[in-house]
Order: structure tokens, then sequence, then C-alpha cells
């Protein structure tokens, strides 16, 4: 099995992802993919709050097509804030003739987006981004962008979530947009008493012995104050990997992680399964140690 990379949401901090991939050799310096036969996963909202997000669009636009080249692959998923700029776009014109009722424009520029990268999209960038998954399974992991119960409403496995992720993508009514944004908005699913339940009802479901989101940055699942946080939470029983670094807006957070990539080796309640991380603010780390679950 190949190695497996992954990183939580990138939010337009262009030059921070640079960073982690050239530190993990997944990139070089003139941003050519490196990875050879590797799989790298971004978990979504590859967009608003930082400063280029289209920038980023484009650059794992330009890492997918090289990974596929070489028998690789850069997979990239779909997060609420790709729904958030695609609903902005939608709307936008409409608004002065009434619209856009729930002000899905201004919603959107309310949670970081940016009129630049909304501006410049190309028709090409736009199909690109309502093609995005919802969910990817690789090995025994599962990964998704959201800590939200919207991917069991829609469906008992991965391509129906797909199909309605698509369709909710081609509505015309502003109604099914805000039901969909509000649904992918929810967050911490698998916190509390019954965090380790309902994360082992997704698995159940959609497969995997493992589950790792992002959507809700790490130092909120550990109800710790805002800080740059460099490796992940793994938390739920150990079934669930929290991923997001809110590298975009705390200074000094990122991270990208190596994941346990050979099937079986999950199934061990013991087995953490980060085998590498690299962050900004460090050289490579290895293979620390994870913070401790918290119930």
């Amino acid at each position: 099995m190949s190695d497996l990379w992954v990183v939580g949401d990138v939010h337009g901090a262009l030059p921070s992802l640079r960073t982690l991939l050239q530190r993990a050799r997944l990139a070089d310096f003139e941003d050519n993919w490196l990875g050879d036969g590797s799989t790298l996963v971004l978990l979504g909202d590859l967009m608003d709050r930082g400063p280029d997000g289209l920038g980023v669009v484009r650059l794992v636009r330009r890492l997918e097509e090289q990974a596929r080249q070489v028998g690789g692959q850069v997979v990239s998923l779909l997060g609420n804030h790709e729904v958030m700029l695609l609903a902005a776009l939608r709307f936008r014109g409409r608004r002065q003739f009434g619209g856009d009722p729930y002000g899905l424009f201004d919603y959107w520029k309310q949670n970081g987006g940016r009129l630049r990268d909304l501006s410049m999209l190309e028709p090409d960038d736009l199909e690109w981004l309502e093609a995005r998954p919802p969910m990817y399974r690789h090995a025994d992991w599962l990964l998704c962008h959201a800590d939200s119960r919207l991917y069991l409403t829609l469906g008992d496995s991965l391509e129906r979530v797909s199909e309605l992720c698509a369709a909710f993508l081609r509505a015309s009514t502003p109604e099914t947009w805000v039901d969909f944004l509000n649904a992918f908005a929810e967050r911490e699913l698998y916190g509390g008493e019954s965090g380790e339940e309902r994360a082992a009802q997704m698995l159940r479901v959609f497969g995997g012995e493992r589950l790792a989101h992002g959507h809700t940055p790490v130092f909120v699942l550990q109800g710790t104050p805002p800080s740059a946080v460099m490796s992940p939470y793994r938390y739920a029983g150990g079934l669930v990997l929290g991923l997001d670094s809110a590298m975009a807006y705390q200074k000094g957070a990122g991270f990208l992680v190596r994941l346990e990539a050979d099937p079986g080796r999950l199934s061990s309640p013991d087995a953490q399964g980060v085998l590498e991380i690299f962050s900004l603010t460090e050289s490579h780390l290895g293979a620390l140690p994870l913070p401790e679950l918290r119930h």
C-alpha cells in the first residue's frame, strides 16, 4: 500500500501549504509533485479566510494532474467553505432582485470569503470545485471534512452521499443551499459521552477502522485556548483523528501527517495510526506521541 498523507483545512494559506509539502518531500520548490505513488488527501476548505484561496486551488489541481501521471493521487474533499463559495457565486447576481433572501452571499463574506477568489475563478476552476468528493476511504481510514452527522443523513454508501451532494450543488432554490450549509456547519459530533458510539456508527456504515476529519480546530476539540497546533488530536476512544490546525488564522499553526496505510494495522485499539508529522514551526518531527485522549 502506498503512503497516505493528509492535511486539514488550508483556508487560503498558500505559503503554509507549500512549506508543508516541501518538508514532506511531496512537492519541490517549484510546486512539482515529488510523491511518486503516494496519496495526498486534503480534507476540504481550501478557500476563504486566508489570502490566496484560488492559489491553493490552482496548486492542488497542478499536483493532482502531476501525481496522476506517475501513479500517485491527490484527493481534495468537499468542505463547507467550498459550498459557501459556490452558493455566493450562484446568488451574487440575484441579490438586487430579491433572489438571495437568506443572504448567502453575505454569509460567505462574513465567514472569510475573499472577493478576489470569487472574481478570478475560471470556468474550469468552478467545474473542479463542484466535482469534489464529500468522502474518501483509503485502506482502513475513512476521510471526510466535517465532524457532522450530514453524511449519515445523506445515505448509507460513499456513492450515495456523493450523488446527493452533487444534487444539492445543482439546486436553483436558495432554501436547498441553506439546508445543505446548515447541516454541513454542524460540528463536534464525536465529542462527549456518545462520541465514540457515533464514530463507530460512521465506520459501520461507510467502512474503515478509523476516521479523520477537519472542520473543527484541534484546540476547540481539546477545549483549550486558541494556539498554534502542531499535531493531530486522537479522541472518541481512539477512533477519530482531528486534523484542522487553524493554519490560516493562528500564527505558526499547520501540520501534515503520514497515516498508517497498511490494511489491518488499525484494528488494534492501541494503534495510533500516525507515522510522521511535519509542522510549520518544527523540522521533521518523526512519530510524535499524540495528545492524550479526553472523554
